[in-house]
């Protein structure tokens, strides 16, 4: 069923499951089967559950139906893993860049073996998986004691490992909703609470705060607070996490994961094959270890595997599992994350100042979207389905086109679900950002999704942890922009819309270029125009910048009044002194000598 699955989204993905042209043509024919064959499975275990056998007269005869289709036969169930940003950012150290990738990777590993784990016990395939990203999943499960009971000792199993192994860095909330045929399909049924499929997301949202509210029992916290285990004495920490309660290498100064990770790392990029097995490279929950392999050593080694995902389309193989993974990553000179500031920022070689770009970006009120954003007559499990798994691939795979068309020096730190973090060389970064936008507008046809982005400039040996905090920080600053759809460059004073960017910014930026190269303007008469230009609320900055203004361009006759003119005018609205701010730090950043 594995090697099927991955067959039909490779063929289908992109054929509509119905050819009248009548009707919307927006459901692929692969995620319709998918879904009609997760509701399938979880019919015959509702009605064997029932000891129903004739499901003919249970689903079709019309009466009977009717009943049945207002049962609650099926469960949405989601889980949310917490802890994600302080488990991947919370590091340090000349390891940086490889922990980073190394620990996006294993939670998006994490999260494929539970679910995998989770629908193994259930005797369902991945038919059932809705979707899996960004530390979300969301399954359709039957509504049965037996399901309940295994679901029950999953989350309590799955618990008891990230406590035992992070304490409480990382938390996986899980919860389910009942739900009946006509739930499912927005009709509106003969009890209470039918026809609810808009709430449905809504109330499952609330059931995992609560979870999330009350994350650890007495005894749990007890243990936290006084642990049954080898009291560690505290005296030497790792280097880049930071923990001291786990055994630290006298040689490498590393705890046991970060080892794991450092040694794994390297391999993420080049290598396909992931294999769950018995033992391994990284500890994983139920038992299992986590091996990264090529695809030649997995064919000539065939290990005993529990499970296998590849980046690759591979069929023939029942524990094969295709997976998606955002990872691009430019070839750099050395190892270390300063060799992508080092290269060569601008048009000219030696010049640029030597920082790190660093992106966060998510899409704006996804949750909206799912819960509203399709008409009521439209709204279905299908759609549902059909847009998850969309916003999966482009995050996951279209992005590695995108940035792998510019030939950025960067690299994805992570990138699933609906949001981004990338890092690499300033310029690139900003430009890389401007393309994904682009690509995202392109890719919903109509510009229905947006994205919002923060974006800061760093010396590479700024603390990676305080990047990524400060950089969030920009992100929401972009977020709370009227109407979202925008990004904070650098500063939250420097807030703009993507047009407002593209157009105010980049071409102010490319204006400025032809005038100061024509006419000579270095970086001294850039400070003198920023500080005036900062001060516009003084009365004395006005006169002073029109004189600046005249006098640097009076020599230039051809075009010098009407580039004094054009950087005046700007500079009174304040709107477009905001843009031409940012352009001229934009330039100066691209202009200045190394060293």
């Amino acid at each position: 069923i594995g090697s099927l699955i991955n067959l039909l989204e490779a063929i289908c993905d992109r054929v509509p499951s119905s050819t009248n042209k009548a009707e919307l043509i927006d459901v692929s024919l692969f995620d319709h089967v998918k879904t009609t064959a997760a509701i399938a499975a979880c019919l015959y275990d509702y009605l064997s559950d029932a000891d129903v056998e004739d499901y003919r007269a249970a689903l079709f005869d019309r009466k009977a139906a009717d009943a049945y289709y207002d049962k609650p036969m099926f469960l949405l169930w989601s889980c949310d893993l917490s802890g994600i940003q302080s488990f991947i950012y919370q590091i340090s150290g000349s390891g940086a860049l490889k922990q980073l990738r190394a620990r996006s990777f294993y939670l998006e590993v994490l999260l494929e073996h539970c679910m995998d784990e989770l629908l193994a016990r259930l005797d369902l395939t991945r038919c059932n998986l809705l979707y899996t990203g960004g530390g979300h999943a969301y399954a359709l499960l039957p509504n049965t004691d037996e399901a309940k009971e295994k679901i029950a000792a999953f989350s309590s199993e799955l618990g008891a490992w990230l406590m035992e192994h992070f304490r409480t860095d990382l938390f996986c909330a899980n919860a389910f909703v009942p739900c009946s045929a006509h739930d499912l399909m927005n009709k509106e049924g003969t009890s209470e609470g039918s026809g609810r499929y808009r709430s449905l997301y809504r109330d499952l949202g609330g059931k995992l705060s609560e979870v999330k509210s009350n994350r650890y029992t007495a005894a749990e916290i007890a243990g936290l607070n006084f642990p049954n285990r080898r009291e560690w004495d505290h005296a030497r920490e790792c280097r880049e996490c930071h923990r001291s309660d786990v055994e630290v290498g006298e040689d490498d100064e590393l705890c046991p994961l970060c080892r794991s990770f450092k040694n794994i790392s390297p391999k993420l990029v080049g290598e396909s094959v992931f294999v769950v097995s018995s033992e391994g490279e990284l500890e994983l929950p139920f038992d299992c270890w986590l091996s990264v392999l090529s695809r030649e050593e997995y064919l000539v080694e065939k290990p005993d595997a529990i499970r296998v995902y590849t980046k690759e389309w591979d069929t023939g193989d029942a524990l094969a599992t295709h997976i998606w993974m955002g990872d691009y990553t430019a070839d750099q000179h050395g190892q270390g994350i300063s060799d992508y500031a080092m290269d060569g920022t601008s048009l000219e070689e030696g010049k640029g100042i030597e920082r790190l770009g660093v992106l966060r970006a998510d899409v704006d009120n996804l949750g909206v979207i799912f819960s509203s954003g399709l008409p009521d007559d439209k709204v279905s499990i299908s759609r549902t389905a059909t847009l998850s798994r969309a916003l999966s691939h482009f995050f996951k795979h279209e992005i590695n086109d995108i940035l792998e068309a510019g030939n950025y020096r960067a690299q994805i730190i992570y990138s699933g679900g609906d949001d981004l973090f990338l890092i690499g060389n300033w310029s690139d970064v900003i430009h890389a950002a401007l393309d994904i936008r682009k690509a995202l507008d392109d890719f919903t046809g109509n510009g229905a999704l947006t994205v919002s982005a923060g974006l800061g400039m760093y010396d590479p040996r700024y603390p990676i942890a305080r990047m990524a905090f400060e950089v969030g920080e920009l992100e929401d600053a972009a977020k709370a922009h009227d109407g979202k759809n925008a990004i904070a460059l650098w500063s939250e004073e420097r807030v703009f819309g993507w047009d407002e960017f593209e157009a105010g910014v980049c071409g102010k930026l490319e204006d400025i270029g032809n005038a100061f190269e024509r006419n000579d303007k270095g970086k001294a008469f850039i400070y003198r125009l920023l500080d005036l230009l900062r001060n516009m609320d003084s009365s004395i900055s006005v006169p002073r910048l029109a004189y600046l203004l005249a006098r640097s361009f009076e020599d230039d006759e051809e075009r010098g009044s009407e580039i004094s003119k054009r950087f005046f005018e700007w500079a009174l609205d304040e709107g477009e002194r905001a843009c031409l701010m940012t352009a001229l730090e934009w330039y100066v950043y691209r202009i200045r000598e190394r060293g």
